[in-house]
């Protein structure tokens, strides 16, 4: 199957790059607007105390010249007082009594609500199509009887060159730093996404035959828990690898006995001379296919009753003692043929667990195939069902042969059966209850019986439920 394509936005470094590297500049540019503002500050706090001073300096040389007021000022300290080599300063000097007195003939109107700086007012407005900034400070002239206003101003080209000059002198150091860490940047998220890559192809280079844990050497403490269940998963696919290939293993050497009858029961139907002896010889070998049939459908049920072929949605929740009834009920006509004594207690208990009914149905099957198979005319068998502390369990009782405590856990491994066993069978019946009881997180218990042979436990949690009742 093709790989689908994946397009260069997928890659995880990029992504990373990306979404830093763009926060990074936007952070680069509310600091540049900050940077901004506070130049623009400072420039102009600087600029505005040096046209308090010359507002301040021009007020110095009123005077009262005659009977009205006047600026005593020489031509040459006022070249000085106006020459600039970039900016140009205007002032005008004018009476509450006097009128104008000196200066440039026109003047902005003063706002309403002009700015205050100790004892000045300052404010921005055009004169002559330039921007300008103007300083006001009043002069009271005792002696003439009025209040002079001397009014100072210039452009502010120096104060824009200077905050530009201040902004390329922060910039330019903070845009190499955001490139140097951009930079940066890159070269970690590259060594620190290399480590997944190579994680990646670990498992790209992993197949079933040799089914690895993913060393965890050198990822980041993020990436540990997706690490843990990786091989959490690897360790169960590992394990399911195994049971099966045990299982084929099995399954085809148990099968190999069957075929080979059936083969040489067939040939020899085949060199039958007479028809009695071709019949007992077809006999013989519908027989073996029986026997065949029934351990493909034992292997079969075997393989669906392991854990790892276990799924909740075939779950439901089930009363133990309706589908042990239910089920003891298909065997009454064999024990009934067989001359056992073939009952359910009455007084067992309703049980409500969360089981595979189906499985469930074919454990309680081979337990009575297996109770029916060893006992002899007059035995009985007994099906009951109980409920414990956080479990309930279905027992089945024989007076038959019994088991031997050391072969007790022997006979449920799959393709064993007890040392003095006669009777026919594959030796995965019991194998199978026990790997259903163990989906089921529960357990097969084999003891001695009160009626005096073997005594099957079916053990199942109740814990799962909510709760469940039992009445007897």
């Amino acid at each position: 199957m093709r790989a689908p394509t994946r397009s260069p936005d997928d890659s995880l470094q990029r992504r990373l790059e990306t979404r830093l590297l763009w926060r990074m500049a936007v952070l680069f540019l509310l600091s540049g607007a900050l940077s901004y503002g506070i130049t623009r500050y400072y420039v102009h706090e600087v600029f505005d105390r040096w046209l308090y001073d010359s507002a301040n300096s021009l007020a110095q040389a009123v005077r009262q010249i005659g009977p009205r007021a006047g600026l005593d000022l020489p031509r040459s300290a006022e070249a000085m007082f106006q020459w600039d080599d970039e900016d140009q300063t205007v002032y005008r000097v004018v009476g509450s009594r006097s009128g104008y007195i000196a200066g440039v003939s026109e003047a902005p109107r003063e706002p309403e609500a002009p700015e205050v700086f100790r004892n000045a007012r300052l404010f921005d407005a055009d004169l002559g199509g330039h921007a300008m900034r103007w300083a006001i400070v009043d002069v009271p002239l005792a002696s003439a009887g009025e209040q002079v206003s001397v009014m100072v101003g210039e452009t502010t080209r120096k104060r824009r060159h200077l905050a530009g000059e201040i902004l390329l002198a922060v910039w330019i150091p903070q845009l190499v730093l955001l490139l140097l860490a951009g930079w940066v940047l890159h070269r970690v998220i590259f060594f620190q996404t290399r480590n997944i890559l190579s994680l990646g192809n670990a498992l790209r280079d992993m197949s079933h035959r040799s089914l690895q844990p993913v060393p965890e050497n050198g990822l980041p403490a993020e990436l540990r828990p997706l690490i843990e269940a990786l091989n959490a998963v690897i360790g169960r696919l590992e394990l399911a690898g195994q049971a099966q290939r045990a299982f084929i293993a099995n399954a085809a050497h148990q099968l190999r006995t069957p075929l080979t009858a059936l083969k040489l029961q067939a040939e020899q139907a085949l060199r039958s001379e007479s028809l009695p002896v071709m019949r007992i010889s077809v006999v013989e070998l519908q027989q073996s296919a029986q026997r065949a049939v029934r351990l493909a459908n034992q292997l079969l049920l075997l393989s669906r009753a392991e854990p790892e072929a276990q799924s909740d949605a075939s779950r439901d929740r089930v009363d133990l003692r309706v589908l042990a009834f239910e089920a003891s009920r298909e065997w009454v006509f064999r024990a009934l043929s067989a001359g056992l004594d073939f009952g359910f207690d009455d007084a067992s208990d309703h049980a409500w667990v969360m089981v595979d009914a189906a499985l469930v149905r074919e454990a309680v099957n081979n337990l009575l195939d297996n109770a029916l198979k060893y006992c002899v005319s007059g035995a009985r068998v007994n099906v009951s069902v109980s409920v414990g502390a956080g479990h309930a369990f279905i027992a089945v009782d024989d007076s038959g042969p019994g088991i031997e405590p050391a072969d007790r856990e022997r006979i449920t491994q799959r393709f064993q059966r007890g040392n003095s066993v006669e009777a026919e069978g594959s030796g995965l019946g019991l194998a199978i209850v026990r790997e259903i009881a163990k989906a089921h997180a529960g357990r097969l218990v084999v003891q001695s019986s009160a009626l005096g042979g073997a005594r099957f436990e079916l053990h199942f949690p109740t814990h799962s439920l909510h709760g469940f009742s039992s009445a007897r």
